[in-house]
């Protein structure tokens, strides 16, 4: 789509695509603040004005990805540079930092081994990591949720002993646990 005939008509389309809100939009074209929301509104629901928001909003969104991408590329091509640049030099634990700092951006140094639980069943072989994991998986299961705050809400309330979790905006039964 191209730009739109009617002038005020495009840049409206370009400010509300930049995230003015339309009655704003509207009125700093010239138009009356008089009946301003609603006809901001009407001139939005244009189906070349909508159309024409879309397609500036999906240029930017297109753009932004596309610059993130470039500035990665560009990062991590320069930071090769600099590897063998002091590699040149005899500077090897400058080079290693590089090499370091590509491996990790490209993801070859996650630790992965946590998200590996080996159990054969007992708790005790757990390490602490391992352990609150598992917890965290329980407790989500438990909750039919994965929202931080009902999440650590719960959390509190085991650590304080109580044995009926009840978490205010959370719509489940509530379940008391055994004694032990």
């Amino acid at each position: 789509m191209s730009l739109l005939r009617h002038a005020r008509h495009e840049k409206f389309s370009q400010l509300v695509a930049s995230g003015v809100k339309p009655t704003e939009a509207y009125v700093s074209l010239g138009y009356s603040k008089s009946g301003a929301p609603q006809s901001a509104n009407n001139l939005l629901k244009r189906t070349d004005v909508g159309e024409r928001v879309k397609e500036i909003q999906s240029l930017a969104a297109q753009s932004s990805a596309e610059a993130v991408i470039l500035n990665r590329e560009r990062v991590l091509n320069r930071l090769s540079q600099l590897s063998h640049e002091a590699q040149q030099k005899g500077q090897y634990s400058a080079a290693a930092r590089c090499e370091e700092l590509i491996g990790k951006a490209i993801g070859m140094f996650d630790d992965r081994s946590e998200l590996l639980i080996p159990w054969n069943g007992d708790l005790a072989k757990l390490n602490d990591r391992q352990l609150e994991r598992l917890e965290d998986y329980f407790l989500k299961q438990a909750l039919g949720t994965d929202d931080p705050r009902v999440l650590e809400s719960a959390k509190r309330q085991i650590e304080a002993g109580k044995t009926i979790i009840d978490i205010p905006g959370v719509d489940y039964d509530v379940v008391e646990a055994p004694a032990t």
